[in-house]
């Protein structure tokens, strides 16, 4: 029987419960117990005969024996009630008792495993849930006969990696069926085999060396599809048996973690029960001070991080934080994630790859957390490559979607680039026979070589049947860095109808006294009749209120004045050039300008041929970067020619009294 037909006719036992568990349970009982047959099956051939060796154990010794009992019989895993699902269908009538204390038997990370399968949202889980709803219901016997009597799990029918198949199956069928929240938790299989090919990618040399292991982490690893995936691709790179290739990873929600640890204990992939952790990665990092030589990761698009978000600035407040190089907005943590991944890679060498939504490449001006983060990564040449993908490839989105790949060690080929790859053109995507949620792409095994190998040419590229059409650009780091320049104009004014304004100003509810004392005065004065400009205008008010005016005299008397471009320039103190140009607000521009450009040219070329008398400060000047992938993949389509347009409506008219004619003439 193939991997497909064990892993239907497991997962058709969810007909016994319908109607009792709706869709989004069934996976409540059918992974559960397909995690418990399998462990059945696995100590089948010696439970009885290393259970009686445990029975015998003294009792204050037993739990040090039994790990000893483990290791020599090459086991990770025991349960010492006694019982299995077989042995629990012997006893019908106390089948809800025993499974308790058969489940209860289990050794701890299995425990682990099972109660986690029963929490949600942060509560408490309670092992018992696994049957009790079952045995509510009449429907405990029936779905154990049913996977003892046609699951046949055992190692010498179904080998780890078949069964770790069969179950990564079932997972698919859950998420698929259900569609709830499917890409927060899974990353359709394609996605994580491109991402996954593309960070191993040139790590031939290094898989080969004799002695060499590897460690994979996954930081929000929800059901450990990329892990399993980045340890068979590695295995597949190399015939070396004694290569041990390590998994980690942590992740948030109690079922998907349950989920993860299932998979990977049923396919011998758990070296520890410590690597596959349950908690928050940015709030609570259950690997501190670690680093992985491969990181690959699809963090939750747009989750907002505001739960967290003293965790976060705290250690975003340490020089040597996660986070301390900036942070990006509450709204969207995916930055985050990629901050905390690059905080464990290995001095020596890793390689990274995250899957982001759009707002990472652009979001946040210059000296903003995003824009920070991406400068960051320029300044460290870490980012080796960022690949655009179809769209409605994701079960929960139809967002578009970006692998970025980094590498804190590149080849001295690829130092101070970064590849740039458009793979959202059709012949990268096949449309599927029925759509998956918002899924209805998928991007087949021969695009998958194809944007691999653009990726391993790191050079611009075009489509194949193409000579214009770009699919990869390479770019400097330089390219993707600017500055903000403000831009600054003096301030010019004018003043008319001075004793008028004055007057209702004056009037105005919130206005202090000294200042309506002031504005009363004025109304008073007899100004020209024409415009006055502002050292005019001080000329007057210095002759009838002195010649000591305080700042917020100035400030209130050139409220009454209006913006004129031709008026002369106004001085900060009145009549005085050497207190130096005050800046007009409503005139000061920013223009953002490449880093590749000089800057003093720039503003020659492109601001003081309009605006002559304008300045800017380099103090004020700010760094920023973006990765803007729509404008460099741009092509410009030509609008059709009037006259085209024309003929297509003249016809269609044509054509519409035709069918008109036609339906008249059937009516007489």
């Amino acid at each position: 029987m193939t991997e497909q037909e064990l892993a239907g006719m497991i997962w058709n036992i969810k007909e016994i419960i319908r109607g009792v568990y709706d869709d989004t349970e069934v996976e409540n009982v059918i992974l559960p117990f397909t995690l418990l047959r399998r462990l059945d099956c696995v100590l089948q051939d010696r439970y009885d005969e290393l259970y009686q060796q445990y029975k015998e154990f003294p009792d204050e010794k037993k739990d040090v024996m039994l790990m000893a009992l483990m290791r020599r019989n090459g086991l990770t895993f025991f349960n010492t009630s006694g019982l299995s699902l077989n042995k629990l269908l012997t006893q019908p009538k106390m089948l809800a008792d025993n499974f308790k204390t058969y489940l209860d038997g289990f050794t701890q990370n299995v425990r682990n495993i099972l109660l986690a399968f029963t929490q949600e949202d942060g509560e408490n889980g309670d092992i018992s849930r696994i049957y009790s709803r079952l045995d509510r219901n009449d429907l405990l016997f029936q779905v154990t006969e049913s996977f003892v009597n046609n699951a046949d799990l055992h190692p010498d029918s179904v080998d780890n990696a078949m069964m770790g198949t069969i179950f990564e199956i079932i997972i698919r069928k859950s998420k698929e069926t259900t569609n709830t929240k499917a890409g927060q938790f899974y990353t359709p299989r394609e996605v994580v085999r491109l991402l996954v090919s593309l960070v191993m990618h040139g790590r031939e040399a290094e898989v080969n060396t004799l002695g060499k292991h590897f460690q994979i982490y996954d930081p929000c690893c929800g059901t450990g599809g990329m892990l399993t995936e980045g340890k068979r691709y590695l295995q597949s790179m190399t015939d070396r048996t004694e290569m041990k290739v390590y998994l980690f990873g942590q992740e948030l929600n109690e079922k998907t973690y349950a989920i993860c640890k299932s998979d990977l204990l049923i396919k011998g992939d758990l070296d520890k029960d410590r690597n596959i952790a349950l908690g928050d990665t940015l709030a609570n990092d259950q690997f501190p001070g670690e680093h992985f030589g491969y990181m690959l990761a699809n963090p939750p698009f747009g989750v907002d991080w505001k739960k967290i978000e003293g965790k976060v600035k705290e250690d975003a407040a340490k020089s040597d934080g996660r986070f301390s190089v900036g942070l990006p907005s509450t709204s969207d943590g995916s930055l985050l994630f990629l901050l905390h991944m690059i905080s464990k890679m290995d001095p020596i060498g890793s390689r990274i790859g995250i899957v982001l939504n759009g707002s990472p490449l652009f979001n946040g001006a210059a000296g903003s957390g995003w824009s920070e983060i991406r400068k960051m990564l320029m300044d460290r040449d870490l980012l080796d490559a960022i690949i655009a993908l179809p769209k409605n490839l994701f079960y929960g989105t139809d967002i578009s979607t970006y692998l970025w790949i980094l590498d804190n060690n590149k080849p001295a080929r690829r130092k101070g680039k970064v590849l740039m790859v458009d793979a959202t053109h059709p012949r990268y995507a096949r449309l599927l026979q029925r759509s998956l949620g918002k899924k209805r792409y998928e991007i087949p095994d021969e695009a998958i070589d194809e944007i691999v190998g653009i990726y391993g040419d790191f050079t611009d590229a075009t489509l194949p049947d193409s000579d214009d059409i770009k699919v990869a650009r390479l770019m400097d780091i330089e390219d993707f860095l600017y500055t903000t320049v403000t831009i600054y104009r003096p301030l010019r004014l004018t003043y008319s109808d001075i004793a008028k304004k004055a007057a209702e100003a004056a009037k105005g509810d919130k206005v202090k006294k000294a200042d309506k004392e002031i504005l009363e005065h004025i109304a008073t004065i007899t100004f020209p009749d024409e415009k006055i400009n502002d050292e005019e205008m001080f000329a007057i008010m210095r002759e009838h209120f002195g010649k000591k005016l305080t700042q917020g005299f100035v400030k209130l008397v050139r409220s009454l004045g209006t913006t004129d471009p031709e008026a002369p320039t106004v001085w900060a103190t009145p009549g005085k050039p050497e207190s130096g140009f005050v800046i007009a607000p409503a005139l000061t521009d920013t223009e953002t300008i490449p880093m590749k450009e000089n800057i003093d040219e720039y503003i020659t070329r492109e601001v003081l041929p309009f605006v002559p008398d304008a300045w800017r400060d380099p103090s004020k000047d700010k760094v920023g970067c973006e990765f803007p992938m729509t404008r460099l993949f741009y092509r410009y389509t030509p609008l059709r020619d009037s006259s085209e347009i024309l003929a297509d409506l003249m016809a269609l008219e044509a054509d519409t009294t035709s069918a008109l004619q036609s339906l008249i003439s059937e009516a007489r």
